[in-house]
């Protein structure tokens, strides 16, 4: 009992002095990590969004763009079909065109209306310009076409329309209907062609429609109801209505002794 006593004497003696002893603090000094460049949208224009998503797969795009995409569909074009993933912020959208069949790769890319106009050129389809973003685009380049038989809430506009892959000026028409674009005339036969038959369509509901006002406004006729006033066959009398106190409509004179004379 006598060592043991001592022993806990002494461990204690040796616990004192580190108890006062102050806490370790390890510093560690270097240069900050660098993240990696993570995609953006908003700050790349669609030259350098292609340049930079050529080759990857639409799987890999939606997964490296951190933030949700506003529309993801699959569109038609004139030959086949195509995959559309869309972005928007405001007035900025930015649009990643890929193949529908798997695996989807990425085709091209449109930031501004220029872009939109350029992609469904080349590769015939339509991924969608709102007007607004057409006429602050172009401003005064595009000349509306007036047109007595366009339906409502529709704008036609002509442009002297080049690209990448159209270095010399063609005119190009754009419908736009109720404030997007609907429709793209490549030549003004095309344009005037459905102008036409617009002009026909409107015409003969016009047509149609004075036809029926007509009908509505002829008088009805009387229906003509018979009724005996005297002699008769035998189903007159036993069917027909008898009238009492007839009017004659037509009195017959009679030829006196006089007016024969005359």
């Amino acid at each position: 009992m006598k060592y043991l006593c001592l022993f806990i004497c002494c461990f204690l003696g040796m616990a004192a002095p580190l108890q006062a002893q102050d806490e370790i603090v390890i510093e560690m000094q270097g240069e900050p990590s660098v993240l990696p460049d993570a995609p953006t949208l908003w700050d790349r224009d669609a030259v350098q969004l292609t340049k930079k998503l050529r080759g990857k797969t639409r799987e890999q795009v939606l997964y490296a763009v951190p933030i949700v995409s506003d529309k993801d569909r699959i569109i038609p074009a004139r030959r086949g079909e195509y995959a559309l993933v869309e972005y928007y912020q405001g007035e900025n959208f930015r649009k990643f065109l890929f193949k529908a069949e798997s695996p989807q790769i990425f085709v091209a890319a449109a930031a501004t209306a220029a872009d939109v106009l350029a992609v469904n050129k080349k590769y015939g389809v339509n991924i969608g310009l709102s007007q607004k973003a057409f006429e602050n685009f172009y401003q005064d380049k595009a000349q509306k076409e007036e047109n007595a038989f366009l339906p409502q809430e529709a704008v036609l506009y002509q442009l002297d329309y080049t690209d990448v892959n159209t270095p010399k000026s063609v005119k190009r028409w754009f419908l736009f209907e109720k404030g997007n674009l609907s429709q793209t005339f490549e030549t003004s036969g095309t344009k005037n062609a459905y102008l036409e038959a617009l002009k026909r369509q409107t015409e003969e509901t016009q047509k149609a429609n004075q036809q029926a006002a007509a009908q509505t406004q002829q008088p009805q006729r009387r229906a003509v109801r018979k009724a005996l006033i005297s002699g008769g066959t035998e189903w007159d009398r036993a069917y027909l209505p008898r009238v009492v106190n007839p009017k004659p409509m037509l009195i017959t004179p009679t030829q006196t002794e006089k007016s024969s004379k005359k």
